[in-house]
């Protein structure tokens, strides 16, 4: 007798279990028979109704009746087994018709497990049909624990992808860092190389193309740094040669990456061809290598090669990735470093050019200025003899003027650093502004009568003193002129007027009938090299760019109008003027001194330009100064030897060295000596590096004598005559 099947524990979840018959009784009969199993018994009236259920859940076991209407159990069981679901289900046909033979056969045919007669021995039922249910429930329990265990794989699996994403973000975190670190890319690779190495590969080789096509050796590491010697050994083998290197010249060439996970002599023997060669790679112990390019802007610019020794290191795709990736970084930080040094070289022949054009520039003032010294200081001789007519004095005025005045112009025409800066220093006086006015208008008065143009001048302003700097102010009104003069035609007008505004400011405008000024380019008309349809009638372009500067630095303002090509043109000066009060102070002019009150000095004067020393020489002798001229180092380094001095007056530039020599000397010697720099060149650097000689006043030639005179009777005061 069969045993009777324990219950089921409290906790296990139901099982389901399927009738199947046509006979509600005998459906009730069976569902009596298996509540003592505690399980979920579902019952269906027909075979079709069976399908229906299956549809919907699974079955341990199905008691399937044999004879029903339209469809048979059979017929149902083959059904059944037709859906892969249900097709393993145990069947346990229940029939009262007792044809044995025929109906087993055919039942075991259709894949069912038990064939039980009716009437049914409800201990037997219950003890087959607890055996499938314990069968299924254990079947189950082993499915979800090989889900569970699929699951866990699954998880563990994504983990560890999870952890390699990890790890491959931040060695391309910790790669950034090293490539961003600098841009001196040798010292940058070789750092490179020493992050990849272990952690990418064994040993690691780092090739970059040089401009003339050739692939060298910039960075190595191993994880034995006595391997690193024979690494190297490889670049001063073939250090040109593309052809027989390693895997790096290969991907250098193709563009392409490559990876062998088995390195065998044969790979060996087509990357190198000598055996020597082959002998240094073997003898490092390969195992596999990835090499993959630098691109960057579609240029091939090296090669990164990585060489596993151990076979425990993985090889494939994914590490051939990791590697491209890095090297695109790689290549763009090559690239950037590059491009910077490019931009250094640049950057140096642009100083260089800026150096030389700067020098040039010295040298080409120094140049113009020279032959203006003894211009001005004869004028100023002939302006100090009594025996002068009167009617000359006039002339060697406006001489005096315009010497003084293209010395003004070289200053900004040739020191462009100095303007492009805003360094340009003022002389503020109160100067009368009509007068400089009058003395532009004079200056240009020959082109004036040249092109035969009408001239109108209306000076109406009252307050026309200003404290400006006189030189400076003249300029501007003489390039307005001049402007005026010069794009006007022949026969022209041209209209020059002074006002107060009623804020008392001083305002001159200077107004012509010439080309004027197209629309488009009126807010131009200030810069620098901006001349549109002007530029036909020459010139640099800087003219009012200088004056724009000159007026802004006197706190003024200039406005130009124009109504349009050949309308004629407008400029318009605003100042503020100076407080009638303050007229009548005495200008901030460079004292003069009479014979008796001039102390006496002794002057040793060194200028290597005959007519400037003849004439400079002169003068300072008319003023009472015992003056020895030399023309060059040594002998004014002789005079020096044999007698005393109170002021040193030297040139910058002579034929056997500098002024800065003499000084030098005269402070290694101990022999105190005031020194007066006189030199047409006038930079900064220039008058920087005479005051770190010794000198204590930097004159620029043409010089004014006055201020050279004020400049010596200063030091008058703090050195007794002899």
């Amino acid at each position: 007798m069969a045993a009777i099947p324990s219950e089921k524990d409290d906790g296990a979840e139901k099982v389901s279990i399927l009738l199947v018959d046509d006979r509600p009784d005998k459906l009730l009969s069976l569902r009596v028979l298996l509540d003592e199993l505690h399980e979920n018994v579902v019952c269906a009236g027909s075979g079709k109704e069976a399908l229906r259920c299956l549809l919907h859940q699974d079955f341990a076991v199905i008691l399937l009746d044999v004879n029903m209407p339209v469809m048979d159990g059979f017929e149902t069981a083959a059904l059944i087994r037709q859906r892969q679901r249900s097709e393993a289900t145990p069947i346990i046909f229940v029939s009262a018709v007792n044809d044995t033979e025929n109906h087993v056969t055919r039942g075991y045919s259709l894949g069912a497990v038990d064939y039980i007669l009716a009437p049914v021995v409800p201990e037997i039922l219950r003890a087959k049909v607890a055996a499938f249910v314990d069968l299924f429930r254990k079947t189950e329990l082993v499915k979800k624990q090989a889900e569970e265990r699929g699951e866990y794989l699954r998880e563990q699996a994504r983990r560890a992808e999870a952890e390699a994403a990890q790890e491959r973000l931040a060695f391309l975190a910790d790669a950034s860092n090293v490539l961003a670190g600098s841009l001196e890319y040798h010292q940058t690779f070789e750092n490179l190389a020493r992050l990849v190495v272990p952690r990418l590969a064994d040993f690691c080789i780092i090739d970059t193309a040089e401009e003339n096509g050739v692939l060298r050796q910039v960075a190595v590491a191993h994880r034995d740094p006595k391997e690193e010697t024979k690494l190297r050994s490889l670049s001063q083998n073939y250090p040109t040669d593309l052809k027989q290197r390693h895997g790096g010249t290969r991907v250098f060439q193709s563009g392409k990456s490559e990876f062998c996970c088995k390195i065998t002599d044969e790979v060996l023997r087509d990357m190198f061809e000598h055996e020597k060669d082959r002998s240094v790679i073997r003898s490092l112990g390969p195992v596999s290598y990835l090499a993959t390019p630098l691109i960057a802007r579609g240029g091939v610019l090296g090669a990164i090669t990585m060489v596993n020794t151990s076979a425990t290191r993985p090889c494939g795709p994914n590490e051939l990735s990791l590697a491209e990736e890095l090297a695109q970084r790689a290549a763009l930080a090559l690239d950037n470093a590059r491009l910077y040094k490019a931009a250094q070289k640049a950057r140096v022949e642009a100083e260089r050019a800026n150096q030389a054009k700067d020098q040039f520039l010295a040298m080409l003032s120094h140049e113009l200025r020279t032959p203006l010294m003894p211009v001005l200081t004869t004028v100023l001789s002939l302006d100090a003899d009594d025996q002068v007519p009167a009617a000359l004095r006039p002339s060697l005025q406006m001489i005096r003027r315009n010497v003084e005045l293209e010395a003004r112009l070289i200053d900004d025409l040739l020191d462009l650093t100095r303007i492009s800066k805003g360094k340009v220093q003022l002389n503020l006086e109160i100067v009368d502004a009509h007068t400089l006015l009058k003395n532009a208008l004079e200056i240009c008065a020959p082109d004036i009568r040249e092109k035969r143009l009408v001239v109108q001048e209306n000076f109406e302003a009252t307050q026309f003193h200003l404290h400006a700097d006189p030189a400076r102010l003249q300029q501007i009104f003489w390039n307005l002129v001049k402007n005026a003069v010069k794009f006007t035609p022949e026969r022209g007008h041209l209209a020059v007027s002074t006002s107060n505004s009623d804020d008392e400011e001083f305002r001159v405008s200077v107004q012509d009938s010439g080309l004027g000024i197209e629309p488009e380019f009126l807010p131009k008309i200030f810069d620098a090299f901006e001349q549109g349809e002007r530029m036909r009638f020459g010139g640099l372009g800087l003219g009012l760019a200088i004056t724009k500067a000159l007026v802004d630095l006197h706190h003024g303002r200039i406005k130009a109008e124009s109504d349009g090509r050949d309308r004629g043109a407008k400029f318009t000066l605003a100042f503020p003027s100076v407080a009638p009060d303050r007229v009548a102070e005495p200008a901030s002019q460079v004292p003069g001194w009479t014979a008796a009150e001039r102390k006496y000095m002794r002057i040793l004067l060194v200028e290597d330009h005959e007519d400037s020393n003849r004439s400079l020489t002169q003068l300072l002798r008319r003023r009472g100064y015992q003056v020895r001229s030399a023309f060059d180092v040594k002998s004014a380094l002789e005079f020096v030897s044999g007698e005393e001095f109170d002021v040193l007056v030297s040139d910058m530039g002579l034929p056997d060295g500098s002024g800065l020599d003499i000084m030098r000397n005269l402070t290694a010697a101990e022999r105190p000596i005031y020194g007066i720099a006189l030199s047409g060149f006038g930079m900064e650097s220039d008058i920087r590096k005479s005051h770190a000689a010794g000198f204590h006043h930097h004159l620029i030639k043409p010089v004014d004598l006055n201020k050279l005179d004020a400049v010596i009777q200063q030091v008058a005061v703090q050195v007794p005559a002899a």
